[in-house]
């Protein structure tokens, strides 16, 4: 998807949502960065100190999920919205997710590169 106001990217283990991973230890990778803040059981949000981002922690079906009051134990995909805009340096947000694809073995995916 391509928006001038934002990008959206993916963290996940490949194309296909193949490997699910325990929503707890996803949590505490994305905390443990300290540029987030927990809002819900699936969702994050930025750090004062951080460029406006909204995570969701979600178990994807054929690529689609839907946010839910219902706590899920094991999630595929982390799917994130962060601004984009000419005073902002994307490379920020790109190194951060990218540490924390890392650390759980999945990758990063910008959605727009589809």
């Amino acid at each position: 998807m391509w928006s001038d106001r934002y990008n959206y990217y993916n963290i996940q283990s490949d194309p296909e949502h193949t490997q699910e991973l325990a929503t707890n230890s996803v949590m505490d990778a994305l905390l443990q960065t300290g540029n987030f803040a927990q809002k819900t059981h699936q969702t994050l949000s930025n750090a004062s100190h951080f460029p406006w981002v909204d995570i969701t922690l979600v178990k994807a079906k054929d690529g689609n999920f839907a946010s839910s009051t219902k706590k899920t134990d094991f999630i595929n995909l982390i799917a994130i919205v962060c601004a984009k805009g000419k005073n902002i340096d994307q490379q920020l947000y790109i190194k951060i997710f990218l540490k924390v694809a890392e650390k759980l073995n999945w990758r990063l995916y910008l959605e727009a590169d589809d």
